[in-house]
């Protein structure tokens, strides 16, 4: 079955590549409109082609044999907590604004991924928040929905 989803990445990528060379890749000091999804669909291509021969070239690979998939490991629970999450995140983002919206959001991610003890996680989230608003909001000067507490 890893074989299936290499080629299929496999596939994407050269379609990726296609889109962003019609596109314009431009140059590195004035980029063209497919540049960045140029460079993205090549490394998608690498690592998805390295993946596919090691599958061609391993014993597992020969054998039928796989290991247990990422979401196997993680449980279908979490995916769709995950997914519930950055839907409910995407909904709030205008109406709570970027700071408490996302520090719920890193909040409730932390603790499905990871069960933690709570001042760990309340102290990473709050770093995490804190500096990627400083970063894109002072820093970079893109805005953020302020939310109706005005922050």
């Amino acid at each position: 079955m890893e074989h299936y989803s290499s080629l299929f990445l496999l596939l994407l990528a050269l379609a990726i590549l296609y889109g962003s060379a019609r596109l314009g890749l431009g140059t590195a000091s004035s980029p063209g409109p497919g540049f960045l999804s140029f460079w993205g669909g090549a490394v998608i291509f690498i690592t998805s082609a390295i993946h596919f021969v090691s599958l061609l070239v391993s014993k597992r690979g020969r054998q039928g044999k796989t290991q247990n998939p990422i979401i196997a490991d993680a449980g279908w629970r979490k995916v769709v907590y995950v997914i519930a999450a950055l839907l409910i995140y995407s909904i709030f983002f205008d109406i709570v604004g970027y700071i408490l919206c996302t520090f719920f959001l890193l909040f409730f991610l932390l603790t499905v991924i990871e069960a933690r003890r709570w001042y760990i996680l309340l102290i990473e989230t709050l770093l995490v928040t804190f500096i990627s608003y400083v970063v894109f909001e002072k820093a970079l000067k893109i805005g953020f929905p302020r939310g109706f507490l005005g922050f």
